[in-house]
């Protein structure tokens, strides 16, 4: 993997982002428009901590839930040239995402200043550090088997974000994701809801409209109903005894099935 951290390099010998803020990037997190915010309070140690292990933990990657990623990915490689951008002024929910670089190639772009948000101690961040570099690189793994066309319509590109979304979801919500009890009142009345979102906009094409669509996979954690939908799918999926093994091979169908019943 390449790691750049001229961004983040330049914030932290600075403490603004004045000499970097025309980089390509602030035009890809939200493609077509120039998308920047200068970070107002950052606590250095909890930012330098992070910076430090997200390196380290990309030099010797382990996924949370290691058996079930190679349940799912098998023996498949994160390729060499994976580019991971280490960077700070990108504006809220965008504090881990995948873009297109200017050759075209997809990359991984995390805001560690956002990130820290998440953290008041340098335990949880290690968590944190962990918990997107799994979700962020399986969405790697997951493009070498189904990668996005932009020419898709629209229902079609969010059935696809309910299955590549669900499984990184999945694999990073927590260690030892399938120990945990996912079906208390408050899980259930989560699944129901953001179920009936997706089943309205899989069969209203009209009704995805730019912003309901950005909905699909960013705001707050529980209402972003096409990637809960996806990891409430997965988890059943395997409650029902569905092998993760042969999940890439069904494809986005698999969860759709799944959704469509309300299991």
């Amino acid at each position: 993997m390449i790691i750049k951290t001229e961004i983040i390099d330049s914030f932290l010998e600075h403490g603004n982002l004045d000499s970097v803020k025309d980089h390509w990037i602030y035009h890809s997190i939200v493609p077509g428009q120039y998308t920047f915010e200068e970070p107002l309070y950052v606590n250095k140690e909890l930012l330098v901590h992070l910076y430090e292990t997200i390196q380290s933990r990309l030099y010797n990657f382990k996924p949370l839930n290691e058996a079930l990623w190679h349940q799912v990915f098998g023996d498949m490689q994160i390729p060499d040239t994976t580019a991971i951008y280490l960077i700070a002024g990108s504006p809220k929910p965008y504090d881990g995402v995948v873009r297109e670089d200017q050759s075209g190639m997809r990359c991984i772009i995390l805001d560690l200043v956002r990130l820290c948000t998440y953290a008041d101690s340098l335990e949880e961040l290690d968590f944190i550090a962990a918990d997107f570099l799994t979700h962020e690189l399986s969405h790697v793994l997951m493009s070498q088997r189904y990668p996005y066309s932009k020419h898709l319509p629209k229902v079609n590109v969010l059935k696809q974000l309910v299955f590549d979304e669900g499984i990184a979801h999945f694999l990073s919500y927590k260690e030892d994701v399938l120990s945990l009890d996912w079906h208390t009142d408050k899980m259930n009345n989560r699944r129901e809801s953001v179920y009936q979102k997706l089943r309205y906009y899989l069969t209203q094409e009209y009704a995805l409209t730019p912003e309901a669509f950005s909905k699909a996979n960013t705001g707050s954690f529980w209402d972003k109903y096409a990637s809960i939908s996806g990891m409430f799918a997965v988890i059943s999926y395997c409650e029902q005894g569905g092998k993760l093994e042969e999940l890439l091979d069904k494809g986005p169908n698999a969860l759709l099935e799944i959704i469509e019943k309300g299991i």
